[in-house]
């Protein structure tokens, strides 16, 4: 009960420490400042030794054979996951945390009840030194114990770890710089123990997707290493910037026109949002490959169900099969203008309005010649090439007795899905003047409505030097 007593007055003096520290932090320089933090994560790292060593002694006091004699049961806790988290006010993943790595550090119970060996205890005195995190003394174990695991022999074991807490300490590493020189290390051991592994990551791996009470499709995954690398590379293709330099000379002042034209480009998405974007764009473009397979041959069909009447009005909502949550009409207009993924319409009464693939798309040889005079998408400053792009009509396709929305390269232009999407649900406009699309901002950026001509096309000529 000293010990106990003793912290409590350490938490009291900390408590005023960090207190006048949170007072002054305004004031500090900058190299005061990062001391300041480094000192902060060294009285953490003695702390979080302290709790981990206490939780693996309440796990071995918990253990299952000695039933309701253990610890967590006599308290009334069906677990000492339950027991940490309600005496710590913890959540139960991090409860779980710290008796596991307690569990991995302290020795074996011996016949007697003594303590056995520690058999990490490199780990073990650096944690407790507050030099090592808990985090990276966790994954230290966890590799290590693989190892054993694997039938490694002690030294192996051993020198693996004298290694990993060296280098750590050492180079300085960071928790997750340390979790790859741990994976390298270990397979330098043990070669062999990929194939096992490999199995077991197969058998692990899953997708499953499901509608949620907010309308939302809703899934977890889980992938297998080769799985991750296409997903991984596919994403950072799609994603990758590519930076031309198309006027030559040193830095200048933008124009106003210049200026409004960077601010249409500005991509507002977060990471997050772009992966979903991207990772549905590869499906959609891969649903339509002509090897994909055809069901009475026809491509993949979204079917959207919407009245004539909000079709027409650009209002109302729309609903497609096999989701229970109405898009809007912007969607639908999307899906109309074009889309590697069919869109057949339906009225309410489940006759077919229009069947986007067949009569209204631009025709290959009108999307080569597109990508010929566009370049790609012309949002300005988007680098998505003709292969990533949807041909869009300037002048809204509607219907075929609609003359101004034919179907026509002068009516028709390059944009990238995103910006695609974004055209139909914000206030920018598309117009056609003289054969070049223009963009008409919204009144909040450009109160006068200035339409741009798009900046990509290959077929401006530029001004004579």
């Amino acid at each position: 009960m000293q010990t106990a007593t003793r912290l409590r007055e350490i938490a009291d003096d900390l408590r005023v420490v960090v207190g006048a520290a949170g007072a002054g932090l305004a004031g500090l320089r900058d190299d005061e400042l990062l001391d300041l933090m480094a000192a902060f994560e060294a009285v953490g790292r003695v702390v979080s030794a302290g709790q981990v060593r206490v939780a693996g002694e309440v796990g071995v006091r918990s253990r299952s054979e000695l039933g309701d004699e253990g610890l967590s049961r006599s308290q009334n806790f069906t677990s000492p996951v339950k027991l940490v988290a309600s005496v710590t006010g913890t959540s139960a993943r991090e409860s779980k945390a710290r008796l596991e790595v307690g569990r991995r550090l302290r020795g074996a119970v011996l016949l007697g009840g003594g303590e056995g060996p520690a058999p990490f205890p490199l780990v073990g005195q650096a944690l407790d030194d507050g030099v090592l995190a808990v985090e990276t003394a966790s994954l230290i174990v966890s590799r290590c114990a693989e190892l054993a695991e694997r039938g490694c022999s002690p030294d192996v074991v051993a020198s693996a770890e004298q290694t990993l807490v060296d280098e750590t300490l050492t180079c300085r590493l960071t928790a997750d710089q340390t979790a790859k020189l741990a994976i390298h290390l270990r397979e330098l051991i043990d070669p062999d123990g990929a194939e096992p592994r490999d199995e077991l990551h197969q058998q692990q791996r899953s997708l499953t997707i499901a509608q949620a009470s907010d309308g939302m499709i809703r899934g977890r995954f889980a992938l297998t290493p080769e799985q991750g690398g296409v997903w991984l590379a596919s994403i950072q293709a799609m994603l990758s910037p590519r930076v031309s330099n198309s006027l030559a000379g040193g830095p200048r002042f933008l124009s106003e026109e210049e200026f409004v034209a960077q601010t249409a480009a500005a991509d507002i998405r977060t990471q997050a949002q772009k992966n979903a974007d991207t990772v549905t764009e590869l499906i959609a473009r891969a649903a339509g490959a002509p090897d994909m397979p055809r069901i009475n041959g026809a491509t993949t069909t979204v079917n959207v169900h919407i009245s004539l009447d909000d079709l027409e009005s650009g209002r109302g909502v729309g609903w497609i099969d096999g989701v229970d949550e109405p898009v809007p009409a912007s969607t639908v207009a999307q899906l109309r203008c074009t889309s590697p993924i069919a869109a057949t319409l339906f009225n309410d009464r489940g006759a077919v309005l229009y069947h986007g693939k067949t009569q209204r798309l631009f025709s290959a040889a009108q999307n080569r010649a597109l990508a010929a005079r566009d370049g790609g998408c012309v949002w300005p400053h988007c680098d998505r090439p003709p292969s990533f792009c949807e041909t869009h009509h300037a002048d809204e396709w509607v219907s075929d007795d609609h003359p101004p929305g034919r179907t026509d390269i002068d009516n028709g232009v390059l944009l990238c899905h995103f910006h695609h999407s974004h055209l139909h649900k914000s206030s920018w406009k598309l117009t056609m003047h003289s054969g070049v699309p223009h963009l008409i901002p919204p009144r909040w950026i450009d109160t006068t409505q200035t339409p741009i001509p798009t900046t990509r096309r290959r077929t401006i000529q530029r001004p004579a030097a």
